[in-house]
């Protein structure tokens, strides 16, 4: 609900076979990372042992025990894979029978509405014997198949994207109308009239048509909760279980409507209000804000996001940092972070990365970047004071000019381009609103209107939903009333009730109105001084430990998979192996077949120095597994440099371009502290670059910082002599200086750390490292994920890296006043 005291789970991906000991050493090592708990998430699970059985519970058993003992809380996903409600696949099996059902509308030549009507086989979120089935085989398959002990340490369930018809998109899709045949009466029975004459009504303007398409989702709405989401609130309350939930299109109240009528509805019944926040950078300030206002009016603990999915392997701390600050400002405070995979396999390095913190390059910051982030969450302003004013999302008056043929322009992933329609307007226009609000730091909470009329009550002068009260109402263009009264009876009260831009004259543009969370936050900052620039020297750049060649293979005729690389000469590689992600039926270089070995979930193989002696070329052969990973990941690790054959030019200010091919050559000098084009562009290891500085006189008091400047990376590690003074990222790119550090020379060595972009990519995408990053864009294929300009073809003839180098001075900073 506030700010300060941030959790932070991870969205354990169990993605390979249950062992227990590999999986107790990557609990330890998220406990070590700082993290407070997983959320145990079967995805692309390979069913060994199978599961739910006995098996497989045993195995969980001691993973809860194992959390227990190490003080990290163990929350169960509630599905084999995604979306809820399936589980893995048994409730079809059991219930051949199950059909998800959608009426659709054609105007016919003589311009009338025609209805018909569609199934598939699949699970529906509005049947509840179908949930109550899903309840019975995973809830109680857990309750019943874990040790008491262990269930009774399991935290909670998460359910994950559920909504009208199995989770998927029907209206955005193909501009139908989710169904189902208890409908008719249902309609008839809560509003009085025949639903089947109306039906042309919800895709055809008519005679009452706006009445009939605000009945008809808030109708949708109450069936999702009641199908799907009451029994299983109720399942976990019963047995004191946690349940939080998220829904699929959240950014929006016209995304909102066409998955799940109303996100207010369907998480006012979830303990622990929910959403999605992928990506890396911050969205618009709606809909994080639903999760806080529906966890305060109903008295909750707490509010929760998944976060980060898909923000790509170049998330960097910086974009961490900024991103959950943005999030823990509108008051959310659990953060499940999408995803840490239990194996890197092919399909893991590509599965909405990146995968975190395990498989990051700067994962051993992870500790620090995360007390920094709490810090600094707990100088936020503090929304547990009242709030300046309840906002009415027009949900009710989206859904009245709702036409599903608007639907399909709509990008399925975060809900951008809605259409410029009725319905898309007045969306558009209160995010609009609502973006103006936050930029004037206006205190704002957000309602709906049927929540209103239906739960508010009116006492003492105030407007309460729940346990949280208002004294001012924002009434935005597009709202609708059942009860024409409405706006005046809240007026009689004394609640001020403000619509258009009334606001700005009630709170006076107050930019920065909400209450900080302490008054040391408050105070002015002192100016601080300038910064000094010490005598020093320039830096000398070491290579990194060892150095990486993704191998880019490519199909041969025979169905092996082959790749030929150059040795430039003279070089003496010494001890090169190659590592694959997944097994593969065979391995060789230059003709000659390698043993691979496992270990840690990769196979690798040293390639004998003697293949490689005289040689001007390395060729890689790979035979894939059958029914295996077809092309799999794959580089080769030892100490070389990796050159490209052609010139790198800037992609961006983020990001260098090469056409390639690479060649292994030998490692020399690091060019002008840049270790991309120098033979490292895909390295996962940190380098070091050393100088020394001239300190005048001592470091006195107040703080000081050695700020690094010139630099890209992830991540830096400083030392001072044998000191080391820790972790520091941009934008700052500050680490404090030990208070009485005398004058003289002293040595600073750097380790900076790559972005996991390097290792990961994926490199040939137009774009390279893109804030959003889903499976499609490995493979080339224009989806969601990209921008809308993109071609139909995503991958290019360039390869694309994040940028690695270290070239200005050090400065000493003073902190003071920050």
């Amino acid at each position: 609900m506030n700010s300060r005291g941030l959790r932070f789970l991870s969205f354990w991906s169990i993605n390979d076979e249950l062992k227990t000991e590999p999986l107790r050493a990557q609990l330890d090592e998220l406990k070590a990372a700082g993290l407070d708990g997983v959320i145990f998430h079967p995805r692309f699970y390979p069913n060994r042992p199978a599961y739910m059985s006995e098996a497989y519970l045993d195995i969980v058993s001691d993973l809860v025990l194992y959390a227990k003992s190490i003080g990290m809380e163990f929350w169960l996903y509630d599905e084999n894979g995604w979306p809820s409600g399936t589980a893995g696949g048994e409730v079809l099996a059991r219930r051949p029978d199950s059909t998800c059902k959608w009426v659709k509308g054609t105007e016919t030549a003589n311009g009338e509405m025609r209805i018909s009507f569609g199934s598939k086989f699949a699970v529906s979120s509005f049947d509840s014997e179908t949930t109550r089935l899903f309840i019975d085989i995973t809830h109680e398959g857990y309750r019943k198949g874990l040790k008491p002990e262990a269930f009774d340490y399991v935290t909670g369930f998460f359910a994950d994207e559920v909504a009208f018809l199995d989770g998927h998109g029907i209206t955005v899709k193909t501009g139908a109308l989710p169904w189902n045949d208890r409908f008719p009466e249902m309609y008839e029975e809560r509003y009085g009239e025949a639903l089947f004459p109306l039906l042309p009504l919800l895709f055809k303007e008519g005679d009452g048509f706006e009445r009939v398409r605000a009945r008809f989702w808030e109708m949708l709405t109450d069936a999702l909760v009641e199908g799907f989401y009451k029994p299983i609130g109720e399942w976990c309350a019963a047995h004191g279980k946690r349940f939080t939930a998220h829904l699929k299109g959240e950014e929006n109240p016209f995304f909102q409507l066409s998955y799940s009528g109303s996100c207010f509805r369907v998480l006012k019944g979830v303990e622990t209000p929910a959403i999605d926040a992928l990506e890396r950078y911050p969205g618009n300030n709606f809909y994080p804000r639903i999760a806080h206002s529906v966890a305060v009016q109903q008295g909750r603990n707490g509010c929760l996001a998944e976060a980060m999915g898909g923000s790509g392997w170049g998330v960097s701390p910086e974009s961490f940092a900024n991103y959950i600050l943005w999030l823990a400002g509108h008051g959310i405070g659990e953060f499940v972070l999408h995803l840490n995979q239990f194996r890197l396999k092919t399909q893991a390095i590509q599965d909405w990365p990146p995968s975190m913190p395990s498989h990051l390059t700067w994962k051993e910051a992870f500790p620090e970047l995360l007390a920094s982030v709490k810090e600094k969450a707990s100088r936020l302003p503090d929304l547990r004071a009242e709030p300046d004013a309840l906002v009415v999302t027009p949900t009710r008056g989206v859904a009245a000019l709702f036409d599903p043929a608007d639907a399909g322009q709509m990008n399925e992933h975060d809900g951008s381009s809605v259409p410029d329609s009725a319905s898309g307007r007045i969306s558009n226009r209160f995010v609009e609103l609502v973006e103006r609000l936050h930029a004037e730091g206006i205190h704002y909470e957000l309602s709906e209107e049927r929540a209103i009329e239906e739960d508010g009550r009116i006492e003492d002068g105030k407007l309460w939903i729940g346990r949280r009260a208002y004294r001012s109402v924002l009434v935005p263009e597009g709202c609708r009333w059942n009860d024409p009264e409405q706006e005046r009876r809240l007026r009689d009260a004394g609640i001020r009730v403000l619509g258009g831009d009334d606001w700005r004259a009630a709170f006076g543009g107050r930019r920065g109105a909400i209450v900080p969370a302490s008054a040391e936050a408050s105070a002015p900052a002192p100016a601080a001084p300038a910064p000094v620039i010490p005598e020093q020297s320039e830096w000398a750049c070491e290579a990194p430990r060892t150095n990486r060649l993704s191998v880019e293979f490519e199909a041969r005729p025979e169905g092996s998979l082959g790749a030929e690389y150059e040795l430039a000469q003279p070089v003496r590689i010494g001890s090169l192996t190659l590592v694959l992600h997944d097994p593969v039926a065979s391995a060789s270089v230059n003709g000659q077949e390698l043993g691979l070995t496992e270990e840690g979930g990769r196979f690798a193989a040293r390639v004998p120095d003697e293949l490689l002696a005289g040689q001007t070329k390395l060729s890689v052969r790979v035979v894939p597994a059958p029914g295996g990973e077809p092309r799999p990941a794959a580089f080769l690790l030892g100490s070389f440099a990796a050159r490209s054959l052609s010139p790198f030019a800037e992609k961006d200010g983020r990001q260098w371009k090469t056409e390639g091919p690479f060649a292994l050559a030998p490692i020399g000098e690091i060019e002008a502290g840049n270790w991309i084009v120098s033979g490292f562009p895909f390295a996962g290891e940190p380098a070091t670059a050393r100088k020394t500085a001239t300190l005048a006189e001592p470091i006195g008091g107040g703080r000081r910082a050695l700020q690094l400047t010139g630099i890209e990376a992830a991540a830096a590690y400083v030392r001072v002599g044998e000191t080391g003074l820790g972790w520091c990222w941009g934008p700052e790119w500050t680490v404090g200086l030990p208070e009485g550090l005398p004058p003289g020379e002293h040595e600073i060595a750097v380790d900076l750390y790559p972005s996991t972009f390097n290792v990961y990519g994926p490199h040939r995408h137009i774009d390279g490292d893109r804030h959003l990053t889903s499976p499609a864009q490995y493979a080339g294929e224009k989806n969601f994920a990209d921008r809308p300009d993109a071609p139909e073809r995503t991958l290019g003839k360039d390869w694309h890296f994040a940028k690695w180098e270290l070239t200005g001075p050090v400065r000493i900073v003073s902190l003071d006043g920050e």
